[in-house]
């Protein structure tokens, strides 16, 4: 991202240290500084782009504090009230996805249980029904109904 090329490479790291050991990666840092946490005015969640340095009013010096608290602002709209850092995009897809895989895994069992079931379940007058039709098939093979 172009606005970090203000910083050096150490303040930009303590800037997301937190958010790097927490398992965030650097996808996960650029969609926080882009979109918000939740969504603001008529349901949009970008936050817009960063503050940029206008020369006439602001020093450099002036103008890099303000972009170091904007960018720490946004990053820590990503933190619980109790300081606590969300999980990221991409921890809460794989999350997503582990969780419907085992939603699969589970239904799929339950569908093997049931079938595994099913014979138990079957009523008397079924079940004889389902003899008469295997005598009545294996009489056919052996010639001796005509």
């Amino acid at each position: 991202m172009p606005d970090f090329a203000r910083f050096s490479k150490k303040n930009v790291l303590n800037m997301f240290k937190p958010f790097f050991s927490n398992g965030w990666t650097i996808s996960d840092i650029q969609h926080a500084l882009e979109w918000r946490t939740t969504p603001g005015l008529h349901g949009k969640e970008a936050w817009g782009a960063l503050p940029q340095h206008n020369r006439e009013t602001q020093s450099y010096i002036d103008y890099c504090r303000i972009l170091r608290a904007a960018i720490l602002h946004r990053m820590n709209q990503w933190r619980t009230a109790t300081g606590e850092i969300m999980l990221s995009r991409s921890q809460r897809a794989a999350a997503a996805s582990s969780h419907a895989r085992a939603a699969a895994r589970a239904a799929a069992e339950r569908r093997a249980q049931q079938a595994a079931q099913r014979p138990q379940l079957r009523t008397t007058a079924s079940r004889g029904a389902a003899a008469a039709r295997a005598a009545l098939a294996a009489a056919r093979r052996t010639g001796s109904c005509s």
